[in-house]
């Protein structure tokens, strides 16, 4: 029956939908009246501004706290446009993929281009060889930074680059992990660098409108230095 319901769905979504890439003012979510070039038929949830629309109360409540923001990972730079939206001092971009392409052009829609307060970076960030570590890509950054990662797989190699930050109590992460494994490794990270951690689950309502996930697990992490935190009471 299940399987019936989503092949409707979908069937709908193809006859109702307009097909193909096109700039679409966003009607909601964190990067709410932004503009970006969608494709309604695969991204509908965000221009509706229910993609990932559970870290939504995160990171209105953080960004206003953070005079640096950090998408790595950038992709098409939905959370890029966030930032920029916001009224953070600088804002960085990772992404060395070719989509970064898109990322600029979704940019300049805006009316943002790189400057002084809006950089791409394209290497890659970690601890491997010719990769740019954590601690080195904050460096110089206005602080506090938060930094927005959704890097597949190397998200415990990107937080372990940052061990030599000298400011780790400035610094707020919003991680997307990939594995039950990855997730204990980056909660066990953080918790031991001082940081308190809370998982963010899938809303009930998802049910019904369900985020096309190809991994059994794959949520995020909020982590908040814990000098930050207000003592209960």
């Amino acid at each position: 029956m299940s399987d019936m319901s989503d092949s409707m769905k979908h069937l709908v979504k193809r006859l109702l939908l307009p097909k193909g890439r096109k700039l679409r003012r966003l009607r909601g979510g964190l990067a709410k009246g932004m503009s970006m070039e969608i494709d309604l038929a695969c991204q509908f949830q965000r221009y509706m501004g229910l993609d990932e629309r559970e870290l939504l109360g995160h990171f209105r409540r953080l960004i206003p706290s953070c005079r640096s923001c950090v998408d790595v990972g950038a992709n098409d730079g939905y959370y890029t446009i966030a930032f920029l939206k916001s009224s953070a001092e600088r804002v960085v971009a990772c992404e060395p993929g070719e989509i970064s392409g898109q990322l600029l052009e979704n940019a300049l829609a805006n009316g943002y281009r790189p400057n002084e307060r809006f950089v791409v970076e394209r290497r890659l960030v970690g601890s491997g060889n010719e990769m740019l570590s954590a601690a080195d890509l904050v460096q110089g950054l206005p602080r506090p930074v938060i930094l927005k990662v959704d890097v597949d797989g190397g998200e415990f190699d990107l937080l372990n680059s940052a061990e030599t930050c000298p400011f780790l109590s400035e610094l707020f992460w919003v991680i997307e992990t990939h594995s039950e494994e990855l997730e204990t490794r980056c909660i066990n990270w953080l918790r031991s660098h001082g940081y308190r951690t809370t998982a963010v689950l899938r809303a009930s309502w998802r049910i019904l409108l369900p985020e096309r996930r190809p991994l059994p697990h794959n949520r995020w992490l909020i982590a908040e230095p814990s000098r930050f935190v207000e003592a209960p009471g």
